[in-house]
């Protein structure tokens, strides 16, 4: 049986090495007074008697601009009934330090109609993202948030199972006591895993992720990404070992190799012999003739974190002319890629 994988935004998005003051279910709903509004009616504070529907994307996320139609029909649907907020965060998490709210408004603009409810971007501090989806948790995108009538967080999920929830909770029947006490079981699983990667203790984080699998076994494919990157700093022998099973058993699909070449490319610290490892399975992913030009960027990232920066220029530039022919490298995937470039050179 072929097993999806696929890649969590963790450890390049959740950076502070001080866990931040929770967001349960049932907690008064986040402020979201600083978000920059692009598309709609502002919404200042949320107000009692109100349902809403709060989801956090990314221009540079294709599965959120993927979600755009079934949220768009979902405000439809709702409409009168449920207000729809779409709050773009971490536009710089792909690299740059400006202000991307030009570019997030050209990408609204462009949408039009397609785009049916409101929509707003966070700060440059990344406010709105931290009192949301870093104090809940959450470290990937798209995540929706219900607040109920209260302003109280309601539910906290993926937006494919955000239906669901609505109508329970139109029909008065959604139990918000019970669905706290399912998420805060799970959390007291995975947090001191997102603790013990914060703060670097890999040799901790596999012992919790394992002792995690073990107690509850259906999270074994959830904390794969993180269990990787641990054992890729603490203990190669295994991560290979691991790695080489994962590939087995999903029939090396794509999705596979992606995920262990990320979360090598996007490690500064590890052993010359784990990039090693990554080009190795760069170059299996590239005769399988899976590779595309991300493949070839992140191999350049591969050469630069362990010490290459000549073979990293070049492959740079292959992969630059790579995406230049690519109908489906998007201006974000080109500008990243220039970026990466530019560093490379300047440290030759």
């Amino acid at each position: 049986m072929k097993l999806a994988f696929g890649i969590a935004l963790a450890g390049a998005l959740l950076s502070a090495a001080t866990p931040p003051s929770y967001l349960r279910l049932g907690d008064p709903a986040p402020s979201i007074a600083s978000a920059r509004w692009l598309k709609g009616n502002p919404v200042r504070a949320f107000e009692k008697g109100h349902l809403y529907v709060v989801e956090f994307w990314a221009t540079w996320c294709g599965p959120c601009r993927e979600n755009i139609p079934h949220l768009t029909e979902l405000a439809r649907a709702y409409k009168g009934k449920v207000d729809v907020i779409g709050i773009d965060i971490w536009e710089n998490a792909k690299g740059g330090t400006a202000d991307a709210l030009p570019k997030v408004a050209r990408f609204v603009k462009a949408q039009g109609p397609k785009m049916g409810y409101r929509v707003a971007a966070d700060g440059p501090d990344g406010r709105i993202a931290d009192a949301w989806m870093k104090a809940a948790s959450e470290a990937g995108i798209p995540c929706s948030f219900l607040v109920d009538r209260e302003g109280r967080v309601a539910w906290i999920g993926h937006p494919s199972a955000l239906e669901g929830v609505l109508k329970e909770t139109l029909a008065g029947t959604y139990d918000l006591a019970a669905a706290r006490t399912r998420r805060e079981t799970e959390l007291e699983i995975t947090r001191p895993i997102e603790e013990a990667m914060a703060a670097k203790d890999y040799p901790r984080a596999i012992r919790v992720i394992d002792a995690a699998v073990e107690k509850r076994p259906a999270l074994k494919h959830p904390l794969t990404y993180q269990r990787l990157v641990a054992l890729y700093h603490a203990d190669l022998e295994l991560g290979r070992k691991v790695s080489r099973e994962i590939l087995e058993e999903s029939g090396h699909e794509p999705g596979a190799y992606w995920m262990m070449i990320a979360a090598m490319a996007v490690q500064t610290d590890l052993s010359p012999e784990a990039y090693a490892f990554g080009r190795t399975l760069v170059a299996e992913a590239e005769q399988r003739g899976q590779a595309n030009f991300m493949f070839t960027a992140m191999k350049a990232e591969l050469y630069f974190n362990g010490g290459d920066r000549q073979e990293a220029a070049r492959i740079g530039e292959e992969a630059l002319a790579a995406a230049l022919k690519d109908t489906h490298a998007t201006p974000a995937n080109l500008a990243l890629i220039r970026k990466n470039l530019a560093r490379y050179k300047e440290t030759r």
